[in-house]
């Protein structure tokens, strides 16, 4: 189970669902158009701290005149598998859109292994050797809960995927989308911001009793009291996978929340509103999860007015503004041509966005292709953004700090949409000061995807 909640990178207000009890994520192709351009100009330095210990990475596994073969490890079969498995597709879809268009400076990029950890810490670790030692895979793509980096790192194996855990730092070969860190508490701002717009009086916090899923919820619950918010009813020792929110419901009705923060899954959330609603609880809920499209055709009548933030353009933006996120608007077309049945996603969007990074360095590293120089060259990125899915993001930096402010979009469930709000004009994403002592939204960073907003 868990719960993807945002990155607050200032952490990722966990943009990072998970697993069994989890909670919580650039193209520099020369195809033109939103594909192209990626990294910056001016975003290479000349050199960079961040490469690969002497001796490791020298060699170039998996690469041939014609192709670079890539593995993807991630959760496909078990109970959690429906939070996990699409970033693979996702993955796919940007190897095949850059595939179209001549591949990477002459070669095309294989998803050639695609590994199944089948839910367990056990078989994630016996997959991690079959892809590096046994597949020889030049780059790998990973989508699990059970993700450790050790063998990763001591490979200088370069590693893309979706953050769950928080073990994506300091090693320079891993490159978890959207960035590397999450520190729970730097994304407070943007909730004391959403108490203030939903006027609550009081908030309540749901989480479940794992540091995964608890940490998040607590570390929002000492931030808002320390700023003067009233924290009327906390539960933070929920059990996961399908708990019993009804004496929670009941006690949060009693005391009046206003606000509920949830750090629980997408199940755990459909099941909270079910209940708010057979009694009569009438709080705003704030949801520290991704929804897919499915959930939505499935549930919005019981989660409508919902909020979630999100690290990357809505994938609503291009209906709501159209012609405005030119990168949304690639994601959209690639994987409607080759993934339909993953659009609405988000851990696709991942997937795409880990993809279209490890091309970003294959690019940047040019004839002198080996492990090492791609993590080199990707470490040299100081203001990329996916190709405009998310604010400029310094790779130099984003193993282990955030760049501030720290942006995200809200959006809310209105209808089958989660559709932007709070954002000025055309402008999603909303940006606050980890520091500040009040949640007033500051400029966003210079590049942020849509139009300035000072």
């Amino acid at each position: 189970m868990y719960v993807r909640l945002g990155r607050r990178r200032p952490a990722k207000f966990l943009t990072c669902a998970t697993a069994a009890f989890v909670v919580a994520a650039c193209s520099v192709v020369a195809t033109g158009g939103a594909l192209a351009g990626a990294a910056s100009k001016g975003a290479i330095s000349p050199a960079s701290s961040l490469q690969c210990a002497p001796g490791l990475g020298a060699g170039a596994p998996g690469v041939t005149s014609k192709q670079i073969s890539v593995a993807a490890i991630s959760t496909l079969t078990g109970p959690i598998s429906a939070d996990f498995s699409a970033l693979v597709p996702g993955a796919e879809a940007y190897f095949d859109t850059v595939n179209a268009h001549g591949g990477v400076n002459g070669r095309k990029i294989n998803l050639a292994y695609n590994l199944n950890d089948q839910g367990t810490g056990s078989r994630f670790e016996t997959e991690t050797h079959t892809a590096i030692d046994q597949d020889h895979a030049f780059a790998v793509i990973v989508s699990s809960y059970w993700f450790t980096p050790t063998y990763f790192a001591a490979t200088c194996t370069p590693t893309y995927g979706y953050n769950v855990t928080g073990d994506w730092t300091k090693a320079p070969n891993l490159f978890a989308a959207t960035g590397s860190v999450q520190t729970y508490s730097t994304g407070t701002p943007a909730v004391r911001y959403l108490v203030r717009k939903v006027h609550a009086k009081s908030v309540a916090v749901l989480a479940y009793g794992v540091s995964s899923s608890a940490a998040a919820c607590q570390a929002d619950a000492n931030g808002l009291e320390k700023d003067g918010v009233t924290v009327s009813y906390s539960d933070l020792k929920l059990t996961p996978l399908n708990p019993n929110v009804t004496p929670d419901v009941q006690r949060m009705r009693s005391v009046g929340a206003g606000l509920i923060i949830s750090c629980m899954t997408v199940d755990g959330n459909v099941a909270l509103a079910r209940a708010a609603k057979q009694y009569g609880l009438n709080a705003k809920m704030l949801f520290f999860t991704v929804i897919s499209q499915s959930v939505l055709d499935k549930d919005y009548s019981l989660i409508q007015g919902a909020y979630l933030t999100v690290e990357n353009v809505p994938l609503s933006a291009n209906q709501k503004f159209p012609g405005t996120y030119p990168g949304l608007n690639a994601y959209l077309k690639g994987m409607k041509r080759y993934e339909p049945g993953y659009v609405g996603d988000d851990v696709a969007l991942q997937g795409w966005e880990s993809a279209a990074l490890l091309v970003a360095g294959v690019k940047a590293a040019g004839k002198n292709l080996t492990q090492a120089s791609v993590v080199k060259a990707t470490n040299e990125l100081t203001t990329y953004t996916a190709g405009g899915l998310y604010v400029p993001m310094d790779w130099q930096r984003t193993h282990t700090l955030v760049t501030a402010p720290y942006c995200n979009a809200f959006v809310q469930v209105q209808g089958k949409s989660l559709e932007p709000v709070f954002g000025k004009g055309k402008q999603v994403f909303v940006c606050f000061s980890p520091t500040a002592k009040h949640p007033t939204p500051v400029a966003t960073r210079p590049g942020t995807p849509g139009p300035a907003v000072g």
